[in-house]
Formats: C-alpha cells, structure tokens, sequence
C-alpha cells in the first residue's frame, strides 16, 4: 500500500461530524424488506437537515436475494445516495456479513467511502460505529456454514419476512438465561461484552447493527451502547446532531418506492 493509500485509508476510518445518520440492516433486494418503499423520504430529510449519512451493513442483500431483485431494488437506493454525495454531503459504508462481497462494487461506484468501521469525533465523544457480525459467535465459529443456513432460510422469508428477528428472539431468550446466571448486565450479551471492550479502549458510545434489535444500553460510566436496528420491518436510525446521540424511530408517511 503506498503512503496515499494509507491516508485515504484513514481518511475512511476516522471522521469528524456534527450531523450524521446512521441506519442499519436495510437488506435491499430482499423481496420483503420495507426500505425502499421509506428511504426516498428518509434521504430527503437527511438532506434538507445536512445530515451525512452512515449506512452500518446489510445495506443491500446478496445471500437470500435473486440478481434481478438485487438490481430491481437497488437503482433507486443507488440513486438517493448519488443524489447525496452530488449535494456536497458524504455517505459512508460499514461493510456487513450479508452485503460483503459487494465491497469492490460499491467503492467503484460514485463516491461512497467503504470502511470496516468508522471511528467518529462529535463535540467531544468518541462514536464507535461497526456492523457488529464479527462478535456474533455463530458467525465467527463457522462462517461458511453461518452463510449456508442464512441462504438455506431465505424460504422461510415467505413465511416471515424479517426471520431474521426470529433469530434475535433466539438470542434475547439466552440473553435471559445469562441474566439469571449472572448479576453483570455486560455479561448478559456477547453484543453488550464486545461494545464494553470497545468503550474500555476509550470510545463513549459504540454502534452496532446485524441484530435487527434496535437498543440504547448504558453500560455504566456515561458509556452507552446503541444497536441501530433495522429497515426490513422496522426504521429505527441513531442520530447525532446538536451535542446529542439519540436512537430514533422512522415513522414518516406515506411511504413512497424509490
């Protein structure tokens, strides 16, 4: 890597903001998935408000999507951020576990800056923001078969569309099972173990999706972890604007398709 490279490598990794979205887990190309019917709204309001824009993995679906539903879905999306980034605001993107292979693809395409995660300055905290998937115990014990059961339960969408909270309902009923072994909240989540040993490396908050759980935590001290949810079912984002960090809810309508 040369020395330019290097830079613009940190460039990517570390930012200062003032306005910034973060949303999560939007899946586009998943038939089921909700996001593109409520992003044109959301896109104009980050706009107007000068809002940057952090899209933290999963933005778009390659496992449990056709190519022609990818490429049907995603114009639209592609458009908005273009639109974006002509206006003279960035768009960063958190490579997720679903969306991985897309890498290569998005960083030639317009200006969208692809990060493995984003460390952010904003009025005097320090903002970890990660997908999150690298923590996930199934995905880190075996990935290939992790991949394999999450393109095996692509059927299942037709039964559910967000099956994925089905998984997160599965992971909240052993978060209880620790809760009652143990009186340390950290302890209760891997998530909630992972951000804690991000917050001791001297962050305030750390942002997390891939769960599909939207979250606000304080894990003691003023340090907060904040899961940034999803836009499959749901249209929950994290806000950071005017000395605040805030998890909210996207509820504009009606929605319109991009």
């Amino acid at each position: 890597m040369s020395r330019d490279e290097g830079q613009a490598r940190q460039v990517l990794i570390e930012t200062r903001e003032e306005r910034l979205l973060v949303v999560s887990d939007m899946h586009v190309g998943n038939p089921y998935s909700e996001a593109r019917r409520a992003l044109g709204a959301f896109f104009d309001y980050a706009r107007k408000g000068r809002f940057n824009v952090c899209i933290n993995g999963d933005g778009f679906e390659i496992l449990q999507a056709s190519f022609s539903s990818l490429a049907h879905d995603s114009v639209g999306v592609l458009n908005r951020i273009r639109s974006h980034i002509d206006a003279g605001l960035r768009v960063y993107y958190v490579v997720g576990n679903h969306d991985i292979v897309l890498e290569q693809f998005l960083q030639s395409w317009s200006s969208i800056e692809i990060t493995p995660f984003l460390n952010v300055s904003a009025f005097g905290k320090r903002i970890r923001i990660e997908h999150g998937h690298l923590y996930d115990p199934s995905f880190v014990r075996s990935p290939g078969v992790y991949e394999f059961l999450t393109k095996l339960a692509g059927p299942l969408l037709r039964i559910y569309p967000d099956v994925y909270r089905l998984w997160a309902l599965w992971e909240n009923f052993w978060q209880r099972i620790r809760a009652w072994r143990s009186k340390s909240l950290i302890e209760r989540s891997v998530y909630y173990q992972a951000a804690d040993m991000l917050l001791r490396r001297g962050f305030d908050v750390v942002v997390f999706g891939h769960t599909h759980r939207p979250e606000d935590v304080s894990l003691g001290e003023g340090r907060r972890y904040i899961n940034s949810g999803n836009w499959v079912r749901g249209g929950s984002y994290v806000e950071i604007a005017d000395g605040r960090i805030e998890l909210k809810s996207w509820s504009r309508l009606p929605p319109t398709d991009l």
